[in-house]
């Protein structure tokens, strides 16, 4: 990718989910783990990384905020990452995915070294059968999780033992290393982080001066969009303004009603579950209701809490959701976010759950038709224009109401290998950034995999809550007709 067409200041979005962690709750570290046939080789893993920056050139970057907090924060070259800060090797305290998701968990929630890119990935050896997983973590300003899954096309091999590629690109040896992923031949000591010194006067007025006028252009930007949104159609040069701020102030506005008391507080503690069912059993079952695949997944999501806040003695009619929609369009850059963050309230008290699979079928396919979902980089150029407390205070308020953050993401579907191992499952951790869960769905070669994430303050009984979630996904999928041989994991910590 050339680096020259990447912007250097972050988007208005991204601006946002960066500027919000002054709440550390609402972090956004995104977790994917994989289980691997072997161990990694560390030559291999190198040339991977090396793949993946070259690439996406973000991953050499760090976060800078912008003078006096003026304007959005840029992305800045912190040189060339170097495996002994980013890459680390552990041996698994027992045999089995429990152990690895043990590794994970701390990783959930952590705060990232602000002098460095913002990413870090573990390799965990020691697992029963000569196995190793991977444990790799970004935040979510890197990009989301398609632009992850567009990444990881670039990053993971199709062959086991493919053509070694180095710094150079394709084709170039890459040279031996040692254990720790440095070249064993040419060890390059890692360069102490220098101390933040103060500016001077004239460079902090001049960086001021800046992010002023950075803020000007934004303004009218915001303006130069408005007007175009109202004016595309002549003939709705009123109404079109009306109708885009109707939709904006749903998109901005918290879900109401329902709402779980048995999931209030918030921490930050996580406690990790993994389980997985054949897609084609889920498609069979979307097939069977009149839904797709993310309507089964929120019905399967709705009768597990349901049945969880009953074994509770708190049965609730509803929970407050948020579901990203992705805005992502072929031809956009690797990286960055593309999405839409959908709040709404989901009943989940109907025992019907064909009726289940039609009402969050209806309820996405009406935020799917929001005239704001076009307009969202407007709405963040907006919001960023408050003050940092102003908008932390503002979306805290709006996301620790939220009970379950929802999210499905097309996986590979294809063979990939990493360093010589073969990955023969990919869970993904989306942030529940404010709520009591996430639940994400990542599809990799013909398996659903499903993780969840929970705070550990807010979800009291997490095991009982990860049986809840799967016996209800099982009850949705014998509606699309009996079981295969191999029906998946269910719904537990998981066992290697």
């Amino acid at each position: 990718m050339d680096e020259g067409t990447i912007p250097q200041r972050l988007s208005a979005s991204d601006s946002l989910m960066w500027r919000i962690e002054s709440d550390p709750v609402l972090r956004s570290p995104i977790l994917v783990v994989g289980l691997l046939d072997r161990s990694p080789t560390p030559e291999g893993l190198e040339a991977a990384i090396d793949r993946a920056v070259a690439a996406l050139p973000r991953l050499r970057q760090r976060i800078v905020a912008p003078p006096l907090g003026l304007g959005r924060p840029r992305w800045e070259d912190a040189g060339e990452p170097s495996q002994a800060h980013h890459v680390r090797r552990v041996r698994a305290p027992g045999g089995d995915l429990d152990s690895v998701l043990e590794v994970a968990q701390p990783d959930a929630v952590a705060a990232f070294d602000p002098a460095r890119p913002p990413w870090t990935l573990t390799v965990v050896d020691g697992l029963d059968g000569g196995r190793a997983a991977i444990v790799l973590r970004f935040h979510h300003a890197i990009t989301d999780g398609i632009g992850g899954i567009e990444l990881a096309q670039r990053l993971f091999d199709r062959k086991r033992r493919p053509t070694r590629s180095g710094r150079n690109g394709p084709g170039t040896e890459a040279g031996a290393t040692s254990g720790t992923g440095t070249p064993a031949s040419a060890p390059v000591p890692a360069a102490p982080t220098p101390a933040p010194a103060v500016p001077p006067l004239a460079e902090l007025v001049t960086g001021a001066a800046g992010a002023v006028a950075q803020v000007s252009r934004d303004v009218l930007d915001l303006s130069r969009q408005a007007l175009g949104a109202a004016t595309r159609r002549p003939g709705d040069l009123v109404a079109a303004p009306l109708r885009l701020g109707r939709s904006a102030a749903r998109l901005l506005a918290p879900a109401t009603g329902g709402g779980s008391p048995a999931l209030a507080g918030r921490s930050l503690d996580r406690w990790l579950s993994t389980t997985e069912r054949p897609l084609e059993r889920v498609r069979a079952a979307a097939h069977a209701t009149g839904g797709t695949v993310n309507d089964v997944l929120l019905a399967a999501v709705a009768g597990g809490l349901y049945a969880y806040h009953k074994a509770q003695g708190q049965p609730v009619g509803a929970v407050r959701v948020t579901m990203p929609i992705s805005i992502r369009r072929e031809g956009d850059p690797v990286g960055g976010n593309r999405f839409v963050p959908a709040r709404f309230t989901l009943p989940i008290d109907d025992p019907d759950p064909r009726m289940r699979v039609k009402i969050a079928g209806a309820i996405v396919r009406r935020w799917r038709a929001e005239p704001a979902l076009g307009a969202t980089g407007l709405l963040a150029g907006g919001l960023n224009m408050l003050p940092g407390p102003v908008v932390t205070r503002l979306f805290g308020e709006m996301l620790r109401s939220i009970d379950v953050d929802v999210v499905d993401v097309p996986g590979l579907d294809r063979r990939a290998f990493l360093g010589g191992a073969r990955i023969d499952r990919l869970w993904a951790f989306a942030p529940p950034t404010g709520a009591a869960l996430s639940i994400t769905l990542l599809s990799h070669e013909g398996v659903c995999c499903l993780g969840l994430a929970c705070d550990r303050l807010a979800v009291t009984d997490p095991e009982l809550l990860a049986g809840c979630l799967g016996d209800s996904l099982d009850e949705l999928l014998a509606l699309g007709g009996p079981a295969a041989r191999s029906p998946g994991r269910p719904a537990r910590r998981g066992s290697a």
